[in-house]
């Protein structure tokens, strides 16, 4: 499921469809006719605009933090995705937080649908995406 990220129901919509499960999550931006923005990657294009990859125990903690990290009316540090795009003005700026939106995929091993997901994004792109980090 998608979500945007600054909708004022987001907690609650979370809440609804997934409860204390988790999983794995993208954060994208939409675009035009909203759809997601395409990103120009070392080995072409990404045509879904992944700009992040995570992994939650708990949706509704995780992606919450995440929230207010990117938030512009939050000075939260408690998500480093977050901190890298309020860092970054030209990433702030091209990818805005009013048009971001997250997909979460709930996972019974959240750690390992990210680290699968991470390396296919890898071997197709030849590089993480913009807001991930080696670790």
């Amino acid at each position: 499921m998608k979500f945007v990220i600054s909708s004022p129901d987001f907690w609650y919509q979370i809440d609804a469809s997934f409860d204390k499960s988790g999983g794995m999550y993208i954060l994208s931006c939409l675009g035009d006719e909203s759809i997601p923005r395409p990103i120009s990657r070392l080995l072409g294009l990404d045509s879904e605009g992944i700009l992040y990859l995570g992994m939650a125990s708990s949706f509704l903690d995780r992606v919450i933090e995440l929230k207010k990290s990117l938030s512009p009316s939050h000075c939260s540090r408690s998500h480093d995705c977050g901190v890298r795009y309020k860092n970054h003005q030209e990433i702030s700026t091209m990818f805005p937080y009013d048009r971001l939106q997250i997909e979460l995929i709930r996972s019974d091993d959240p750690k390992v649908t990210e680290q699968e997901a991470l390396r296919k994004y890898l071997e197709e792109f030849g590089e993480l995406p913009p807001l991930n980090r080696v670790s």
